[in-house]
């Protein structure tokens, strides 16, 4: 029989995988303490380059400070470390970052392919796709041996070619998320000088 309080909510623990992506890992972690979901929570921060993570593990330190409940924060370089016990693992890897997001514009524009972006179509997104497919494979395989049940997101583009990916060849039941469409949303607000409230929208493509 229930006497007295309600179930303690479970343990969470919700692991960040590239949080040196510092725009995603802020966004994610500011959200976290906005909306402090009941019970006891863990965020792991992982990334591959020890110098940035320390970087990272001392920004969400501070923000922590300002949370009325804070979570427990963790930092590894491996990520095999922290998987164990996730119920979320939330990535933002991106391969080769920044000088070999400019070479899937820059090389396809030498043939006449102009390509603002790059990151998800066209001969842009194919490149980024090899380059961001074996990595993905390889951590949501971790996570399917560590954390089998926990929730898997990718914010890392091609959105859908990796998520494809994951669902064809991994036990990974992945779900794609793009901030782009909100803030789409936000500045055609801005740009009717109506509130944000006041408008709606509905959205679908390959692209994301």
């Amino acid at each position: 029989p229930v006497t007295g309080d309600k179930a303690k909510p479970p343990k969470q623990k919700m692991v960040l995988v590239g949080a040196g992506s510092a725009m995603f890992t802020q966004g994610i972690v500011i959200d976290w303490i906005k909306q402090r979901p009941e019970g006891e929570w863990e965020i792991a921060l992982v990334d591959i380059n020890p110098v940035i993570l320390e970087a990272t593990d001392k920004m969400v330190r501070r923000y922590m400070e300002a949370a009325d409940r804070p979570a427990k924060i963790t930092a590894a370089v491996d990520r095999r470390d922290v998987l164990d016990g996730a119920t979320i693992v939330i990535c933002t890897i991106g391969v080769g970052s920044r000088r070999a997001w400019e070479q899937d514009v820059f090389v396809p524009r030498q043939f006449g392919i102009n390509q603002p972006v790059g990151d998800s179509v066209a001969p842009g997104g194919v490149s980024r796709a090899m380059r961001m497919i074996p990595p993905m494979g390889a951590i949501a395989t971790d996570c399917d041996r560590m954390c089998p049940n926990a929730r898997f997101i990718n914010y890392g583009n091609p959105m859908t070619a990796v998520v494809r990916a994951l669902w064809r060849k991994t036990n990974v039941r992945a779900v794609g998320l793009c901030h782009g469409t909100v803030d789409t949303m936000r500045w055609l607000a801005g740009f009717a000088g109506v509130p944000e409230q006041g408008i709606t929208g509905k959205w679908a493509g390959l692209n994301h």
